[in-house]
């Protein structure tokens, strides 16, 4: 069992996401940055669909009723066990009464906390991923206990030198979305050539950006969505779609963001800027 002493500023349980159930209007949701929560799963031979922690710009404090494994990725997000200093990309050695405490990220902005065995929580239409009226509760609160089963770890030595992902590159590959070449070529070339910042209005659901695009587009018929999907409203405004994302949109869908760019934005926040590489499916 883990007690939240302190749950942080936005601290989720997600898996790998809910699927086959859009058609009802169920997001997928899921870990905003599948390949940090991957590769927390892989150091401690998890199942890979095993649910962790995921904290963004400030972490928990927990206590450990049970001794267990952890590994700790994801964005820089400095921690201490016992009040002593724990490296991430490694598995580490929890003992019952241990208290592991995380500050604020110093690069990227979701840290993951993958323990063996994964965490035992609730599993709703096939996911432990916690969604807002969904979930009985949409995030870790104060206080919450939070099971785990207490099981025989066999180390590989597994370990990562460093970071995987440099968070703070600009460029997130793209392709050219259904509604892309609605856009004249001033629109176009602006998406491939401009800098925008992510506004304040950013979470799980969706990124909006700054910068606008001067050719506003019609209102299409409501079409099918994904995570990474960039729409354009009738204002100009930018807006990429997250994990928590709608699965259906009346907007424009000029861009579709590649995997390894939809993970690289969700290290992103406010004021962030990015640039789009714009690819042509053959």
């Amino acid at each position: 069992m883990i007690e939240i002493q302190n749950a942080g500023w936005y601290t989720t349980l997600q898996d790998l996401g809910r699927f086959g159930h859009q058609s009802l209007g169920v997001p997928i949701s899921g870990a905003m940055d599948l390949n940090a929560f991957n590769w927390a799963n892989a150091l401690l031979n998890n199942d890979p669909n095993a649910a962790c922690l995921e904290m963004t710009l400030r972490g928990a404090t927990l206590k450990f009723h049970q001794a267990t494994h952890i590994a700790i990725t994801g964005a820089m997000m400095p921690a201490l066990l016992n009040f002593n200093p724990v490296q991430m990309y490694e598995p580490i050695q929890i003992n019952k009464g241990d208290v592991l405490q995380f500050s604020s990220t110093k690069e990227g902005c979701r840290t993951y906390l993958a323990l063996l065995g994964g965490l035992q929580t609730e599993t709703v239409l096939g996911s432990k991923s916690q969604y807002k009226g969904l979930t009985r509760q949409h995030q870790i609160n104060k206080k919450s206990l939070i099971p785990f089963h207490e099981i025989p770890f066999r180390p590989k030595s597994a370990k990562i030198k460093k970071q995987l992902i440099n968070y703070g590159d600009l460029k997130l590959e793209a392709f050219e979305g259904p509604e892309y070449q609605l856009l004249n070529t001033t629109s176009k070339n602006i998406l491939k050539k401009k800098k925008f910042s992510i506004s304040q209005n950013n979470n799980r659901m969706g990124y909006q950006l700054n910068e606008k695009i001067p050719q506003p587009l019609p209102q299409i018929w409501t079409a099918p969505t994904l995570p990474g999907v960039v729409q354009l409203t009738p204002d100009g405004t930018l807006i990429i779609l997250m994990r928590d994302a709608q699965v259906t949109g009346g907007y424009p869908r000029i861009l579709q963001l590649s995997d390894d760019a939809l993970n690289l934005l969700a290290q992103k926040s406010t004021r962030d800027q990015i640039k789009f590489e714009i690819t042509s499916l053959p």
